[in-house]
């Protein structure tokens, strides 16, 4: 008489697997970058060692080309009309973007300048960027 061994039943232990699945997620999400593109408008920004100076959520972004258009959210207008649009700023904690293009003319950002400093912006961050 043959004396039978007892079938063993081959199972795969996943629990270290998912273990690792799940460290590999973690990881995956921390290391991808979930930003959104700046702006819709194509600006030829200028270079810098850091992607910008500031790092604030901004209430109003203002786009300056080359060719002196300018863009306040997206919508473009003078620099007369944005002197005239801009409310005064009541909020401290309010900042504004600013995204100059490389080749504008010096004297289209400080017309800029002046006014948001005008209009009592402290908080104005400059886009750049990063080499």
């Amino acid at each position: 008489m043959k004396v039978r061994k007892p079938k063993q039943e081959s199972s795969i232990d996943i629990s270290s697997l998912i273990d690792v699945l799940f460290i590999l997620l973690i990881f995956l999400m921390l290391a991808v970058s979930f930003t959104e593109p700046t702006s819709n408008i194509s600006l030829d920004l200028p270079k810098s060692k850091t992607n910008q100076f500031g790092n604030e959520t901004h209430t109003i972004k203002i786009q300056i080309k080359s060719n002196g258009e300018l863009y306040q959210n997206d919508t473009k207008m003078d620099i007369q009309t944005l002197s005239n649009t801009l409310e005064i700023n009541s909020d401290p904690n309010s900042s504004v973007s600013l995204e100059v293009e490389q080749h504008t003319e010096f004297g289209t950002f400080v017309a800029v300048t002046d006014i948001l400093k005008s209009k009592q912006y402290q908080k104005i961050d400059i886009k750049t960027k990063k080499e």
